[in-house]
């Protein structure tokens, strides 16, 4: 019993927080590739008008049933709150920008993304023959500011991740392992042209807010690791 509290601690400690920036350069996503361990931690960053919803692979630009959606970008007070999502598997996860024909254009991104077969290219490509879809309404997730992020990361533990962009995850392609459902389709009319430089919120925030609780819980972990034994 003792050793599975220190497993579990540690692994909490150590689960990784990824930050990726939604739209700050363009119809981009950075990274466009996110490797993430069971437990780790994606904090999606919104520059105008952008927002992220999952889709399967076979059904780019339409979101998944069941899967996770941001809510629109006129839900983040500005680009202040960014959506939290817990990732609860290694197998892939894909997914795009509702707004406009964002998705087609390239805005697409995955989590565990193979580099073989059902490949992040293979998506994109995929989506440029597609109809955007956007979900009813927010799921999967959490809109959370800096300072509530700050507080979710000190009592679960964590660190801070910069991923360079490129894909990694499970060597068995399974992009369709998330079922596409019915969503709502997309009325927002928006330019296709960058608008990210409009309006770009802090981005030192949530490197802060995800960084600084570290030292104290690992020193929590080992404390409490040192006393069961």
């Amino acid at each position: 019993m003792r050793t599975v509290a220190i497993l579990s601690l540690a692994a909490s400690a150590f689960a990784a927080t990824h930050v990726v920036e939604v739209g700050e350069s363009g119809l981009h996503f950075e990274p466009q590739t996110v490797p993430a361990d069971e437990g780790d931690t994606v904090i999606f960053k919104f520059y105008p008008q952008h927002d992220v919803a999952q889709a399967a692979f076979n059904a780019p630009c339409v979101g998944s049933n069941g899967g996770f959606y941001s809510g629109p970008f006129t839900g983040t007070d500005n680009g202040k709150k960014k959506f939290v999502y817990n990732v609860t598997s290694t197998s892939p996860i894909w997914f795009y920008c509702t707004t406009g024909k964002h998705c087609q254009q390239g805005m697409v991104g995955a989590i565990n993304a193979p580099t073989s077969g059902n490949t992040i290219e293979a998506f994109a490509e995929a989506a440029k023959n597609t109809t955007t879809e956007r979900p009813s309404a927010m799921s999967g997730g959490e809109l959370e500011d800096d300072q509530q992020i700050a507080s979710l990361t000190a009592s679960g533990g964590g660190s801070a991740s910069t991923n360079s962009p490129t894909a990694s995850g499970s060597s068995a392609p399974s992009g369709s392992s998330t079922p596409s459902g019915t969503s709502a389709s997309t009325t927002e009319a928006s330019s296709s042209t960058p608008t990210g430089s409009s309006a770009s919120p802090s981005s030192s925030g949530v490197a802060d807010a995800i960084s600084a609780p570290v030292t104290g819980v690992l020193a929590a972990v080992l404390g409490f690791a040192a006393w069961l034994l």
